[in-house]
């Protein structure tokens, strides 16, 4: 069961890389937010979504790492 975010471009969603766990991509999409890149939603199994302002919200709360992992 992967989870995976999207940064919408040109009016199609494009997966941009998968993660192992809900953590995992939230803490990249909180990375990826604070280097001004646009993250619409991060969506995981069972088509669960999450939005950019629970996204948001979710990154104030947990302290993240300055460097995604590789």
């Amino acid at each position: 069961m992967d989870w995976h975010y999207f940064d919408r471009r040109l009016n199609r969603d494009g997966i941009s890389r998968a993660f192992a766990s809900k953590e995992d991509a939230l803490r990249e999409a909180c990375y990826l937010m604070r280097q001004n890149c646009r993250v619409h939603f991060v969506k995981g199994p069972n088509d669960e979504k999450i939005d950019a302002v629970a996204i948001t919200a979710w990154c104030k709360r947990h302290t993240t790492r300055k460097e995604p992992r590789s």
